[in-house]
């Protein structure tokens, strides 16, 4: 028994199909725990194996970049999973910004992230 399918509901489901396919979902958070991870990893990585000025120098900018990652990672309502891991790597962050990262040009830092995150569709708290 061969059963058709009526023209109309056809083309119903085909647009229900392309609706749902571009409908507006959250989006993909631009940077990920596991992104985290591999910076400070780099990061810790490369100053244990270089102690030169240079490096020293070099340190700042990177440990800024990490930065800008955990607030674009906390600011896009992501939280750190909850286990031993996750502290470390909190506890290595916050010795980051303990270093000489003046807390005015963190909150611009954060600031500039919000902004950038609410152009890519995030529900961002003032």
């Amino acid at each position: 028994m061969n059963k058709i399918i009526p023209t109309g509901v056809g083309i119903a489901i085909a647009v229900l199909g392309i609706t749902i396919i571009n409908s507006p979902s959250e989006p993909i958070p631009p940077v990920t725990q596991v992104d985290l991870r591999i910076m400070i990893d780099t990061w810790m990585d490369e100053r244990r194996d270089d102690t030169s000025q240079e490096r020293q120098e070099d340190d700042t900018l990177q440990r800024l970049e990490i930065m800008k990652a955990f607030y674009t990672f906390q600011e896009s309502g992501q939280k750190l999973t909850d286990d031993q891991k996750r502290r470390v790597m909190y506890n290595q962050i916050v010795k980051m910004v303990s270093f000489d990262i003046p807390k005015t040009e963190l909150n611009e830092i954060k600031q500039e992230i919000q902004d950038e995150l609410r152009v890519l569709g995030f529900d961002i708290q003032e």
